[in-house]
């Protein structure tokens, strides 16, 4: 398990902007996914989901898009099989997620969401889920009405995907929290704490290269990793 949490702490209570284009499936585009009102868009996040159930950034996504497009029935399956994915275990992540869905599911389907044991939540499916037995369907979309309000933070989600192994993800978020959030040195102190741990050269020096053109002040920390990497 990775060892470098130092920076990935924060107080639940901030709010933060949302930041939309983190929860956006940009590999859609590649595909001539229209962005609004595209039926196929779930069932490509579906089976993203569906063929590495592990990648908690796709349950996220799918999770987003149920709750952007007010679809409550595929939301509760998307975070029914997100709970059955993880087996108990992201009591943190599980608790953020359904709270901040809960005003697209009805009391019931909140409940057992919020109460029933991983192992008995195959008996709460509905024919959306993907996990669970003899019960398939297709998403349809309804018509689009945009929902605002739901925000997430970053270092506690970026925390989130290093809890299970996901780095990758993890940087992702906190690269894409950096531009929507650039004043925040936290951000910054984390995902350069991740990049050395990693030894991840490659990717610093990329995202190196766009902060810099992007004109963001940073600190004497970015000088010193580039030199760290520079050898």
């Amino acid at each position: 398990m990775p060892q470098f949490f130092s920076q990935l702490i924060v107080d639940v209570d901030q709010k933060i902007p949302n930041n939309n284009r983190f929860w956006h499936d940009q590999e859609l585009s590649l595909f001539n996914h229209d962005p609004v009102g595209d039926n196929r868009m779930l069932d490509s996040l579906a089976f993203k989901v569906r063929r590495d159930p592990k990648n908690l950034l796709s349950h996220l996504r799918r999770i987003y898009f149920c709750y952007d497009k007010r679809l409550s029935e595929q939301l509760y399956a998307a975070l029914l099989d997100f709970l059955i994915v993880l087996q108990g275990k992201g009591e943190a992540i599980s608790r953020r997620m359904i709270f901040g869905c809960r005003h697209q599911l009805d009391e019931q389907k909140l409940f057992v969401l919020q109460t029933t044991l991983s192992q008995d939540l195959e008996q709460h499916s509905n024919l959306y889920c993907l996990f669970t037995t003899g019960l398939t369907g297709k998403p349809e979309l309804v018509e689009y009405q945009r929902q605002t309000g739901r925000s997430y933070d970053t270092l506690a989600l970026a925390n989130d995907f290093i809890e299970f192994s996901q780095l990758e993800q993890a940087m992702d978020v906190l690269e894409n929290g950096i531009f929507s959030s650039p004043e925040r040195q936290d951000l910054q102190k984390a995902l350069l704490q991740l990049y050395q741990s990693t030894k991840n050269r490659e990717r610093f020096l990329s995202f190196y290269q766009k902060i810099v053109a992007s004109a963001i002040p940073l600190g004497e920390d970015w000088r010193l990793a580039a030199n760290f990497f520079e050898g």
